[in-house]
């Protein structure tokens, strides 16, 4: 999902073909504006008919950063819905429940720090190309 996204904005404001792309300087002043503006980023995931969606509870101010983000924990969490699921209905102590989610919480962030880094550089080459 975010990389469709990602590519969309690449292949709507990418370069005319003979453009001048921008330098590793100017996407990474980008890169450095779009990381501040994803702090200000406050939300999460739910299951909302069956699926997972994003629960945004502050908006970064940028409704990129904000798809990005979500896009992001969607697509990472979605492949351990059963999982989650399985857990959530199981007989344990609700102790138990938070450390099995917990559990699955700590091996699903690297797949979400890695897509958000990937969106990240990907909008600031949007971006600095403009």
């Amino acid at each position: 999902m975010i990389a469709a996204l990602t590519l969309m904005l690449a292949q709507a404001a990418a370069p005319a073909a003979g453009a001048e792309l921008p330098s590793e300087e100017d996407v990474a002043r980008e890169i450095v504006a779009i990381n501040k503006v994803l702090d200000k980023w406050n939300g999460g995931i739910l299951k909302r008919d069956g699926k997972i969606t994003c629960r945004l509870e502050e908006s970064s101010g940028d409704q990129a950063v904000d798809v990005l983000r979500c896009g992001a924990m969607v697509a990472c969490y979605t492949p351990r819905v059963d999982e989650l699921d399985a857990i959530a209905a199981s007989d344990a102590s609700a102790d138990e429940r938070r450390a099995q989610m917990r559990a699955i919480m700590d091996e699903v962030q690297p797949c979400v720090a890695n897509a958000e880094r990937e969106g990240v550089r990907r909008l600031a080459f949007v971006r600095a190309s403009k």
